[in-house]
């Protein structure tokens, strides 16, 4: 008993001295009330220096422009004494990430990497991350969103359209009768035996095409869990939003936004349906 007690209170102390609290004060950096610096600025520009403020670094939000609004910024970190840059987003998985407060998001994060300690800014472990190996993120996310724009001009570009039996239309569509616009067809499930909500979209010879979940599906042969994301036929991941404004007072899949979304990011994506995919 004493053994097990003995156990609970040093994990106690243990937890206890990792729990450090950030405090921004009129411009004062407190760890535990202690000030070991000053930032200054605002959303998205923050200016961090030590306590003789003799060195100093930005930090900047950054975000690709249309990214989806609950997705984080990455942190542009800047030495002013050299120009030089780096990039990291935000990993730190033990606080709540504050909207109202990013420059103490900010610190926390940089805290979390060793970046910021007791006595302030590291300014090794700071010049170790900006002078090392580029993080790429800036590419990669302007990048993504790149692709995300130029699959929304070509979704675009199909003038589509679902009605309530969740039948897909579009002015492209290639039938032999003309006056025939359909492309293939959508239907929704839920609560899914897989997932919370699922999706299917089929072409007009019903193969599958794309599968969606709202969050914690699986797909076969298709290794995570799938949130947010059409799994294609051929193991293609694809983001597509969910959004239910569309049915405000009653379910129609005429003014289903999530069903569109899918639809779009499927055509905008090359899986323009119809009977594309005949014999697959």
């Amino acid at each position: 008993m004493k053994k097990n007690l003995l156990t609970l209170l040093v994990i106690l102390i243990s937890t206890c001295g990792f729990a450090q609290k950030l405090k921004i004060d009129k411009g004062e950096l407190k760890l535990d009330e202690k000030t070991i610096g000053f930032v200054e600025g605002k959303k998205p520009l923050f200016t961090i220096f030590s306590l003789d403020k003799n060195y100093s670094i930005t930090a900047e939000l950054k975000k690709a422009p249309n990214e989806e609004s609950l997705v984080l910024p990455w942190i542009e970190l800047k030495d002013l004494a050299t120009g030089k840059t780096n990039e990291l987003e935000f990993k730190n998985k033990s606080r709540k990430f504050s909207a109202f407060n990013y420059d103490r998001s900010i610190i926390y994060e940089l805290l979390d990497r060793g970046m910021v300690g007791t006595e302030g800014l590291n300014k090794e472990a700071i010049e170790s991350f900006i002078n090392g190996e580029s993080a790429g993120i800036a590419a990669k996310r302007l990048g993504v969103q790149g692709e995300v724009d130029n699959a929304n001009k070509i979704a675009d570009t199909y003038q589509l359209a679902i009605d309530d039996s969740g039948t897909i239309y579009s002015i492209k569509a290639q039938n032999q009768n003309p006056d025939d616009k359909r492309i293939g067809f959508i239907k929704m499930t839920s609560p899914s035996s897989n997932g919370d909500l699922k999706y299917e979209v089929l072409d007009l010879n019903n193969n599958l095409i794309g599968t969606w979940f709202a969050r914690g599906g699986m797909f076969s042969g298709y290794d995570k869990l799938v949130n947010e994301q059409v799994i294609t036929f051929d193991k293609k991941a694809l983001k597509a939003t969910f959004d239910n404004r569309g049915n405000p007072t009653g379910y129609k899949m005429s003014k289903d936004i999530t069903a569109m979304n899918i639809v779009r990011v499927l055509v905008g994506n090359g899986y323009t349906l119809g009977t594309q995919f005949n014999g697959k």
